[in-house]
């Protein structure tokens, strides 16, 4: 793959970690089979850009603050995601981006939406905050009033 044709898809690991992707791949799986509505949320932390997503905006003519990339680029990832899932058969979707602490954000969007369960990724990019406070899944299972799945 040249560098033309770059997708947001391709620097996950720089935005989101497989874990999640599989994450949203089982709740679509869910949603389908319970003909259920999904929220797709990506949650982005203002962070230095990293390398990969800034060539990636410099190549699609993407300026801005790091986190204006950030959502932009988050923004693109949610919706190729949304196609994904209508393909799969889930009729009803929303994507969502938001800013902020990623286990509160879930969980303030969880409540919002009154779901009925949150099914998470197991590990995240992992990062020395996380080995302090603990992990995304990890918070979220404390901090959830519904079910939560974790997917590995």
């Amino acid at each position: 793959m040249s560098q033309h044709d770059a997708r947001p898809e391709d620097l996950l690991p720089e935005l989101a970690s497989n874990h999640s992707l599989k994450a949203a791949d089982v709740a679509c799986t869910i949603a389908a089979g319970l003909k259920a509505q999904v929220i797709l949320l990506c949650v982005v932390k203002p962070q230095e850009l990293p390398k990969g997503l800034r060539d990636y905006a410099n190549l699609e003519h993407i300026s801005g603050l790091d986190i204006d990339i950030l959502l932009k680029v988050a923004g693109d990832l949610v919706s190729n995601t949304e196609k994904s899932a209508r393909k799969m058969g889930v009729d009803d979707v929303i994507g969502e981006v938001k800013e902020g602490p990623v286990a509160r954000t879930i969980i303030a969007r969880a409540e919002h939406h009154d779901v009925n369960m949150i099914v998470v990724g197991s590990r995240g990019l992992g990062n020395i905050e996380a080995t302090l406070r603990g992990g995304v899944s990890h918070r979220v299972e404390l901090l959830a009033k519904c079910s939560v799945l974790t997917v590995k």
